[in-house]
């Protein structure tokens, strides 16, 4: 593998659009998305030439990227804990799908969460999704299950929730 700006490049390109897209279901938040991976793809270009000879140079952003999320997390908390003033979450609004999606998606755990987005977003196998998290295809096969039905019970809700509300207005 040539090890030149244009090698970079390539993998910038290629790499950009699936890392926003994983990065904005964990954030909920495009410009949160962007910011975070611009960060591990700017870790990636400074270490290039140790990263282009990795195996999965994709797998490696994405383990930053992860880090990155989690760094964040961690902060946030960190602040709320101590008081500070953190940025109000903005609500998802109930009628766009795919809000109601990533609102559904940050309620999940961490490993489920990761697990769910490498598996149907990445298009990962089960067995490069425990690869990646250091667990067993098994553990990973649980997460999945476990994420699939807590997806599917969250947004059910939420459709019965909205068509409650609008059964009791209307006999109001």
């Amino acid at each position: 593998m040539e090890l030149d700006g244009k090698d970079f490049g390539h993998f910038f390109d290629e790499a950009k659009p699936r890392l926003v897209g994983q990065a904005y279901l964990f954030t909920g938040s495009l410009q949160d998305a962007q910011d975070v991976t611009q960060e591990a793809l700017l870790r990636a270009w400074k270490d290039w030439e140790r990263v282009a000879r990795l195996d999965d140079p994709q797998a490696w952003v994405r383990h930053v990227l992860h880090n990155l999320l989690v760094n964040s997390w961690r902060r946030a908390r960190t602040r709320r804990l101590r008081g500070g003033s953190l940025r109000a979450c903005e609500a998802a609004p109930t009628d766009v799908g795919h809000l109601d999606v990533v609102a559904a998606l940050r309620k999940l755990p961490v490993n489920q969460r990761r697990a769910i987005v490498l598996r149907t977003i990445a298009g990962l196998s089960a067995a490069d999704v425990a690869a990646e998290l250091g667990t067993t295809e098994a553990t990973v096969r649980v997460w999945l299950t476990r994420a699939r039905a807590s997806l599917a019970m969250e947004l059910q809700l939420g459709r019965f929730g909205e068509e409650r509300g609008v059964r009791a207005r209307e006999h109001e």
